[in-house]
């Protein structure tokens, strides 16, 4: 019997690499968020010292427009800590996608390992069964040989 060769090994070997390439989008993603979220939480930090000093300057008594300067600063920080937010959110969105297309990589890589898996059991049910005719054809040429040779069946005991 011929030895067992899977005809999809190639599209096999594709869906593994593409699950491989989707798992790479998905860590980059993940090192996105992470990096975004640092961004936001660096942001927060900037709005509560800018606020802090504000109050500081308020304390010490100090000109209306220096009191005018920190307000708008404060705006621009918060500004920009918002626009960190969405960043952030942009990127959890990133992740969420890369990972369902991880997910979707896999089942397919998965249909193909089923298939080559059942064509295997195929294959090997068919080689035993095919070991099993030619043994059934060995016995019978042995029988046939003996019985021509005078050997005769166990009949008569």
């Amino acid at each position: 019997m011929r030895p067992f060769r899977f005809r999809a090994k190639v599209a096999l070997d594709l869906r593994r690499k593409e699950e491989d390439a989707a798992r790479q989008r998905m860590v980059q993603a993940h090192a996105a968020f992470d990096q975004a979220e640092a961004r936001v939480v660096e942001a927060e930090r900037a709005v509560g010292e800018a606020a802090g000093t504000l109050h500081t300057e308020q304390s010490a008594g100090t000109e209306g427009w220096r009191l005018a300067w920190h307000q708008s600063w404060i705006r621009k920080q918060r500004l920009d800590a918002d626009a960190c937010r969405r960043a952030t959110a942009v990127s959890a969105a990133a992740v969420e996608r890369a990972t369902a297309a991880v997910g979707a990589a896999r089942q397919r890589r998965r249909a193909l390992e089923r298939l080559r898996d059942r064509a295997w059991c195929r294959h090997q049910l068919e080689t035993g069964r095919q070991e099993s005719r030619e043994l059934n054809l060995v016995a019978n040429l042995r029988y046939l040989a003996h019985a021509a040779a005078g050997g005769g069946t166990n009949d008569d005991d």
